[in-house]
């Protein structure tokens, strides 16, 4: 006979003075969005699981809580993510014109290993879709600058890094798009042992072991990390623009007064359909990431295979009262 009492392991029920604070700091969130000129939207809970996410059905797919439907015989999931159901509401509207969108709901997430729980929480953010970049950094970054004001955050450190820069070092090394997803878990884990293990697996050298791991050492004081980035990018001969996506993001962080920035190239916060500028935001006493965000890419629409670009982020408002609470 089951527990009346007992709740599933990372779930739980929000009262006073939690459920209040929570109330009141959407409320204001939503309002300072919307008073920048984004939309509020609101998205389904429950989606079919083999189109939810849309190009990023597999991964989100595969975090997710799933059921079955005895109306339409098709298997439904919860959302662990929203950021893909605006992307698709955006693509409704078939215009290559700037779209601004925030939005607030609840997310849960499947847990992926023995040591991690099912994670249910409030989620607030926004995202721009865009067929020009212009202003678009400056809106994201001034918004996320006034976002951090209104929670009253301010012992918190910002990583920043470049999934584009990245992938395109793995081109350079030519490792398999089919280990990728792989290579990044190690990658983000920061275990050299680790990596070590998986490279001599696929059969790869000490060359590109060693710049590999000179990429996990890439972590702290943009300044300096900058300059040992711009190093590899140099002798592999990356695209020189997408150190100066990395430079043009620090100056508007910096302008925006947003602080303790710091460079990481192997962090990825969410999810993997990210595909140039990530950061994340997160309590460094605890290592919890409070806010993640970043740019990626989307069809136009079935017809239109046209990328249409975003960038976005969300608010854990959970982790951040509760932080806030102690």
């Amino acid at each position: 006979m089951s527990d009346f009492w007992n709740l599933p392991d990372g779930v739980e029920e929000i009262v006073p003075p939690l459920s209040t604070d929570l109330e009141k700091t959407k409320t204001e969130l939503l309002d300072y969005f919307q008073n920048k000129g984004f939309d509020l939207i609101f998205t389904p809970l429950v989606e079919y699981s083999d189109s939810i996410g849309g190009l990023a059905n597999e991964e989100l797919s595969r975090s997710s809580f799933q059921f079955s439907d005895t109306n339409s015989e098709r298997s439904l999931a919860l959302r662990p993510d929203i950021s893909q159901q605006v992307a698709r509401i955006d693509r409704r509207f078939l215009t290559e014109k700037n779209k601004k969108y925030c939005y607030y709901g609840e997310v849960t997430k499947k847990p992926l290993g023995s040591f991690t729980k099912a994670i249910s929480t409030m989620k607030v953010g926004l995202e721009i879709f865009y067929d020009s970049e212009a202003g678009v950094k400056e809106d994201i970054f001034n918004s996320l600058s006034g976002a951090l004001k209104k929670l009253g955050l301010k012992d918190y450190v910002l990583t920043i890094g470049d999934i584009s820069i990245l992938d395109e070092i793995l081109d350079k090394l030519r490792f398999p798009f089919d280990k990728r997803i792989k290579l990044k878990d190690i990658l983000s884990s920061r275990s050299k042992s680790d990596l070590s293990e998986f490279l001599k697996q696929e059969g790869k050298g000490k060359r590109t072991l060693s710049i590999l791991s000179e990429l996990l050492d890439i972590i702290g004081d943009y300044e300096q990390e900058f300059k040992n980035l711009n190093l590899i990018c140099k002798e592999l001969k990356i695209d020189p623009k997408k150190l100066k996506s990395i430079k043009q993001s620090f100056n508007i962080l910096k302008k925006n007064k947003i602080k303790n920035v710091l460079v990481d190239m192997v962090d990825f916060p969410g999810y993997s359909y990210h595909s140039g500028i990530v950061f994340s935001i997160f309590q460094p006493k605890t290592g919890v990431p409070l806010i993640n965000g970043g740019q990626y890419k989307t069809p136009f629409s079935k017809a239109n295979k046209k990328e249409r670009k975003g960038m976005g982020f969300d608010i854990d408002l959970i982790s951040i009262l509760k932080l806030q609470s102690k």
